[in-house]
């Protein structure tokens, strides 16, 4: 999507070191504090993250130790799984034995498991590391099931119930970067093991961060890699959760028209070190506060009006992941298996602007033809309602060829007429591209349930009670095309 790609994009990138480390201490002789452990979900890229920060920090700090324990959820019949799947699964059994058997070889492995991400990456990690891989499948097939266990049962005890680092037992709270990490570690250490900071150097006194709150509302989870990208501006920074409901979040910002809401002080400060992200419109600027509108899961458009019964499709006509999304909601719609009464609409998404002429200037991510195939489709949709579905039907088997006439004569709609009525279909796309802009929509396929409801791909719509009957889209959950 638009806005969270340029906030995000070049700021989540990681690199990996790979170079050989030294063995960590055993535990007998690990010094009294800057002991650190990470409790890792064996996919998950914000982990490894924590995981390059807290080995940097190991090898600057030679009085610290770092253990890795695999991060893992217990079913109810005992069993074990993983966010991921079972490739994370079965990575998670591998480091289990690790961390078990070659405890010394733990490190290097995740170093060079980091830079071998294909499936089979782990034995070229295994070998890098010193452990006949061969051996590694053997015991973890035979054993890894029992060190799960004890993994398990380490990260339960300290309350890990997602990836997460501990110093000393107590979870590490602050910014995820290198030098906070690395005084925090320092600080844990005997006073005679720290590291001295380099000779006349004086810290600069760092800039208190602005207040940050994030409002969130029923069904929206706060973006924890949003966070860390708003400590990458302001260090230190950390967020208040209020509730869209509370009488906290109505008293301080009642104007809300989405959440989640990432929501800044808008200080002095705050407004030079976002001035590129406020005049690319990625912040609104309300009541002295700077806010960030996170349409990359779920949402709620809080401000916005009912509309009951209905589902509102935000698509691309040339976006494969929009195109299936429609097609399996209109076989839900032709074999009732929406709730009754159940009103679908379909919005486009694309830009329209004035030229220097006040012409109309129309644009869309898969170029000229897909902006003048949405004018025909809305042309369409107005001109003959009934045979609508028929042509999106038969267009979607084919949605790039240049070729439309045939959908139309499939549909038994007249071809002169839809080329009589495009400038009434670009009359018509100027309004919903308005309607979509309005709404910040830039992901296909995009969807908006009862008026408020905002969620992003199929997948999600699967979830809202009445609509579990849905054919799934053929699809990844969360994939889409996402407008610049």
């Amino acid at each position: 999507m638009k806005k969270a790609a340029l906030l995000l994009a070049a700021l989540l990138s990681v690199s990996a070191a790979a170079a050989q480390t030294p063995a960590p201490a055993k535990a007998k002789d690990a010094p009294a504090g800057g002991r650190m452990t990470l409790y890792l979900e064996a996919m998950d890229g914000q982990g490894w993250q924590w995981f390059f920060l807290a080995d940097a920090v190991r090898r600057g700090l030679p009085a610290a130790t770092l253990a890795v324990s695999p991060l893992v959820t217990k079913m109810e019949d005992g069993t074990f799984a993983a966010r991921r799947g079972e490739a994370e699964l079965a990575e998670s059994y591998r480091l289990a034995v690790l961390a078990k058997v070659w405890p010394a070889r733990q490190l290097n492995y995740l170093n060079a498991r980091s830079l071998s991400p294909a499936a089979d990456g782990w034995r070229d990690a295994a070998l890098f590391a010193g452990v006949n891989p061969d051996e590694l499948e053997k015991r973890a097939s035979a054993e890894g099931k029992a060190a799960l266990a004890e993994a398990y049962a380490r990260s339960a005890a300290a309350g890990a119930d997602a990836t997460a680092l501990f110093i000393d037992g107590r979870r590490y709270e602050g910014s995820q970067r290198l030098m906070p990490l690395y005084e925090a570690v320092n600080a844990a250490l005997p006073a005679a093991r720290r590291a001295a900071p380099p000779a006349g150097y004086t810290p600069k006194p760092k800039p208190a961060p602005p207040g940050f709150w994030v409002v969130l509302s029923s069904g929206a989870m706060r973006n924890d890699q949003l966070v860390a990208v708003f400590d990458r501006y302001f260090e230190g920074i950390k967020p208040q959760n209020l509730d869209y409901d509370s009488a906290e979040r109505a008293a301080k910002f009642p104007a809300l028209e989405f959440v989640p809401a990432y929501i800044v002080a808008a200080t002095s400060d705050a407004k030079a070190r976002l001035a590129n992200e406020v005049q690319a419109g990625l912040f609104k600027e309300v009541g002295g506060y700077l806010v960030y509108e996170d349409r990359q899961r779920r949402g709620l458009y809080a401000g916005r009006a009912e509309k009951p019964n209905t589902v509102e499709l935000f698509v691309m006509s040339q976006c494969p992941y929009g195109v299936l999304a429609e097609n399996a909601l209109f076989d839900a719609e032709k074999n009732k298996l929406l709730p009754e009464g159940t009103k679908l609409e379909i919005h486009y998404i694309g830009d329209v602007k004035k030229d220097e002429k006040g012409g109309t200037v129309f644009s869309s991510l898969h170029g000229q033809p897909e902006w003048e195939e949405n004018a025909r489709q809305l042309f369409i949709a107005k001109a003959f309602p009934a045979k609508h579905r028929a042509y999106l039907a038969e267009r979607n088997k084919d949605y790039s060829s240049p070729d439309w006439q045939k959908a139309a004569k499939a549909a038994g709609i007249d071809e002169k007429a839809v080329e009589a009525g495009f400038e009434e279909g670009k009359k018509l796309l100027a309004e919903d591209f308005a309607i979509t802009s309005a709404l910040g929509i830039g992901t296909s396929p995009s969807i908006i349930l009862g008026g408020k409801q905002f969620m992003v791909g199929l997948g999600e719509l699967m979830k809202a009670p009445g609509f579990e009957k849905v054919p799934p889209p053929g699809q990844a959950s969360g994939a889409g095309c996402a407008a610049k």
